[in-house]
């Protein structure tokens, strides 16, 4: 009788671990089978080694669950701990998950082949080796901090427990990718998003990315990854992956480049539902996709948005479908939008998104206050009146406070601006009193 395999721990003790898998998920690190002795069986003098998982190190960053940050930390940059939205805040993901994209991929987890291949590629390679592929830059509180602020809060929208790796790479400009485990995922940014797209718009587009790994999406496209390379816009699938290096005869192209492609497309819808119930805003999604299609949010000022969806309306839908099944990983821009309204149109799920609106909206810092009037002052109807006045710089143009009691009984005055050192001039105007002083050339 075969003995049992011995259970797999970490080196460095993070846990729990992806079942199956060689490699932490925490750190890369290969996983070891870590043995302590017990008591002997009887009969036999020798203490007998059975296996043992170490007892993980509790963050001594956050404690584990978040004791020990800040209020205004979000999240731990040791573990990934994440703060909820509010206490008990959770979203299920059947709130955005798109029916074809689960049929899809359970039709790929029933492809045994297939999935022999993932498991050893993943086993063999795992996270470091497709997270070495990307020149990038890890996002945290001191790099790119208002990038990283909205990556935590699209993650924290969609409730995932842990905070994924987040990278900004120059060499994918337009791209996106979400790749790891169902445990340990990370992004990929290309530089034109971050250039392209900025406030609600850039949180739709990394929402679709946590979207991707809160649908358990990681492991697949890392398996997309790991056996055809790079998904091509217009290539097939097989052209150039590890699927020919492991081995071309025992899988058939077809039953395996067409069910990979179709939950590619399928995922992708996913994805845009999970940006639009965290903006909560169809026509901004929809700029945004419409932007992400040419390239370039510029140029999509400059086009006709009506001609545009006619033309792709006026297409052959048939053939459309027909192109999207034999080249292309991702679903066509018009189809795409289609469902996009028909997710804005779906009451429920418009009314999770206006929930997490309403959220959003009493977590937002309070605006700047005005100091509370003083006792016996007149009502805000009829203010009373200011003690300075308030002057533009001709230079840098910034506001500068001027007391009303150093003006008075002078024709002009010399002020400096404290932001740019820039001295203009003050004349009194000659209208009737009260006077108002006037700035050279501007409008006071």
């Amino acid at each position: 009788m075969a003995a049992a395999s011995p259970t797999l721990a970490c080196p460095q003790g993070h846990s729990p671990q992806a079942l199956g898998s060689r490699f932490c998920n925490f750190c890369g690190v290969q996983l070891a089978a870590a043995l302590t002795p017990s008591q002997p069986q009887p009969g036999s003098a020798t203490p007998v080694l059975t296996p043992a998982v170490k007892t993980p190190p509790v963050c001594k960053a956050c404690g584990g669950n978040g004791d020990l940050l800040g209020s205004v930390q979000n999240a731990c940059t040791e573990c990934g701990w994440l703060r909820p939205l509010v206490p008990g805040y959770g979203l299920d993901r059947s709130v955005f998950l798109w029916a074809q994209d689960g049929q899809a991929m359970t039709r790929l987890q029933q492809l045994p082949a297939l999935n022999s291949v993932v498991r050893a590629a993943s086993d063999r390679v795992g996270r470091p080796w497709i997270e070495s592929t990307f020149n990038g830059i890890r996002l945290g509180p001191r790099q790119l901090p208002d990038v990283w602020k909205q990556a935590v809060l699209a993650a924290r929208i969609l409730g995932l427990p842990r905070m994924p790796d987040v990278y900004v790479a120059g060499d994918q400009m337009w791209n996106t990718f979400t790749f790891g485990t169902d445990t340990s995922a990370f992004i990929v940014l290309g530089t034109a998003i971050l250039t392209n797209f900025q406030g609600d718009e850039l949180l739709f587009v990394l929402a679709r990315e946590m979207g991707h790994c809160c649908a358990g999406h990681a492991l697949w496209k890392s398996v997309t990854r790991f056996l055809t390379g790079d998904i091509s816009l217009h290539g097939g699938l097989l052209s150039n992956g590890l699927l020919n290096a492991i081995s071309p005869m025992k899988l058939i192209e077809g039953t395996v480049e067409m069910p990979l492609m179709a939950w590619s497309r399928q995922s992708e819808i996913t994805a845009d539902r999970a940006g639009l119930l965290a903006v909560g805003d169809e026509a901004l999604a929809r700029r945004v996709l419409l932007a992400w299609s040419i390239r370039s949010a510029r140029l999509l000022k400059q086009v006709n948005i009506e001609e545009w969806m006619r033309q792709e309306e006026e297409s052959d839908d048939k053939m459309t479908r027909f192109s999207e099944m034999a080249t292309s990983s991702s679903m066509y821009t018009t189809r795409r939008l289609r469902l996009l309204g028909q997710a804005a149109r779906e009451p429920e799920f418009m009314r999770h998104s206006q929930t997490v609106r309403s959220l959003l909206k009493d977590l937002a810092p309070p605006p700047d206050l005005k100091p509370a009037p003083a006792p016996g002052a007149l009502p805000s109807a009829t203010p009373a009146p200011a003690d300075s006045i308030r002057a533009i710089c001709t230079n840098c143009k910034a506001a500068v406070r001027v007391p009303l009691a150093v003006l008075r009984g002078k024709s002009s005055l010399n002020v400096r601006c404290p932001q740019c050192q820039t001295v203009f001039t003050l004349r009194q105007k000659s209208a009737s009193p009260p006077p108002a002083p006037a700035a050279e050339n501007q409008n006071i």
